[in-house]
């Protein structure tokens, strides 16, 4: 990929009117969060909230804003969070339709 393409590809990712994508691109750490629960989803894992914190370097954030990420996420309805049948302690992510949908609209845009 020559370096004009590489640029307008990443001018691409944020020149777009999906208004669940802009709501994790305002913050590296959401789109990091993000990506992690699409993926998972994707490849039919279970992602509880804990080992997604977890895997959100401390570098981008403290597991405080993770959560407030999370919580908020969840509050809009982008996230859904739904309690696991072996171990009722603890919740897992799972996006909701509408975050499903425009998630593969917004990558469609890429093709």
């Amino acid at each position: 990929m020559k370096k004009t393409n590489s640029i307008d590809f990443l001018l691409k990712l944020f020149d777009h009117q999906f208004k669940q994508i802009l709501y994790f691109q305002t913050d590296l750490a959401r789109f990091k969060i993000l990506l992690e629960v699409i993926k998972n989803f994707n490849n039919k894992k279970i992602v509880v909230i804990e080992d997604l914190i977890e895997k959100i370097p401390k570098s981008l954030a403290s597991r405080a804003h993770k959560l407030n990420i999370i919580t908020d996420a969840t509050r809009r309805g982008y996230f859904i969070k739904e309690t696991l049948k072996s171990d009722l302690r603890k919740k897992m992510l799972v996006p909701s339709e509408s975050l499903i949908t425009e998630f593969n609209n917004f990558v469609k845009t890429f093709d």
